[in-house]
């Protein structure tokens, strides 16, 4: 599931809105096209939906075409932003208010993110029980079949159990529908990364290779990957810096694409990726 909004009308409301929030909580944004203070709230609604992953779905009504919807909701003033769940309205505010609020609201009704079944399978995966952690998101797949995080959950799932190859086929497949959202982009780093670990599975022999022939790009380069998803950040990206430096064009722009997808691995919270992209800006520029 793509985690931006859904546009809700009158006939869609009973099934978008209210029997979806029996599965996860719906907030439902109701604003118009004239309205100034709606356009300041709903960015900040988008992101908050990106950044909840999944623990709510974001619902837009347009009051000026859906007249009749509004006025049974009893809709008075815009923006009004409504929570559902359990097929009930449990809170609701009006007015563009601070976001903290809006935190509280939500984080008052939805399920803590470790209750949530992607985060039990993730504690799995990392205790390295990879067919429990498939169990679970499989079981959350059958209530949520086109959630995008689950489906690139369960490829990441395939791969690290040796099946590589079905992986790689459900990262084309989703590329395909949504080739930008983060957890595809993630997916597709980790597949490429792992194409060189299977190339390059012995990393003991691969150290002392390296060792032997420091000026092997190709063997350098797969210890890094070893190193980045054994968790030892620092020295792999810095193979690919100095990589950037001295050998900027090998095996096109080798360097630079492995470590874009080490970010999309690492993600942008950790201060590391912040440091080593500005390394980067000074190479490249």
């Amino acid at each position: 599931m793509s985690h931006e909004a859904s546009v809700v009308t009158a006939d869609t409301f009973m099934t978008e809105v209210v029997e979806a929030s029996a599965r996860v909580p719906v907030l439902v944004d109701f604003w118009a096209p004239w309205c100034g203070p709606c356009k300041q709230l709903m960015p900040v609604l988008d992101r908050l939906a990106q950044e909840y992953g999944g623990r709510f779905r974001l619902a837009k009504v347009n009051t000026d075409e859906q007249q009749e919807l509004a006025q049974q909701l009893g809709i008075r003033s815009l923006p009004t932003v409504v929570l559902f769940k359990d097929r009930t309205s449990v809170d609701h505010f009006m007015g563009v208010v601070p976001e903290a609020q809006i935190r509280q609201m939500l984080d008052k009704h939805l399920p803590t993110k470790s209750d949530g079944p992607l985060e039990r399978a993730q504690a799995l995966k990392a205790s390295g029980d990879f067919a429990g952690a498939r169990t679970l998101i499989e079981a959350a797949l059958a209530t949520d079949p086109q959630n995008i995080i689950y489906l690139t959950e369960l490829a990441e799932l395939h791969a690290l159990d040796g099946d590589l190859e079905g992986a790689h086929s459900e990262l084309a497949r989703l590329q395909g529908i949504e080739p930008n959202h983060p957890s595809v982009k993630r997916l597709a780093a980790l597949l490429n990364f792992s194409d060189v670990v299977a190339a390059h599975p012995d990393v003991r022999s691969l150290r002392e290779r390296v060792a032997a022939n420091e000026g092997d790009l190709d063997l350098r380069h797969a210890l890094a990957v070893h190193q980045l998803l054994g968790g030892d950040v620092e020295p792999a990206l810095q193979t690919w810096l100095d990589m950037l430096r001295q050998h900027r064009n090998y095996k096109d722009d080798l360097a630079r694409r492995s470590l874009l997808q080490a970010f999309e691995l690492i993600g942008d919270a950790d201060p590391i990726v912040g440091r080593t992209r500005k390394e980067m800006a000074r190479l490249l520029f």
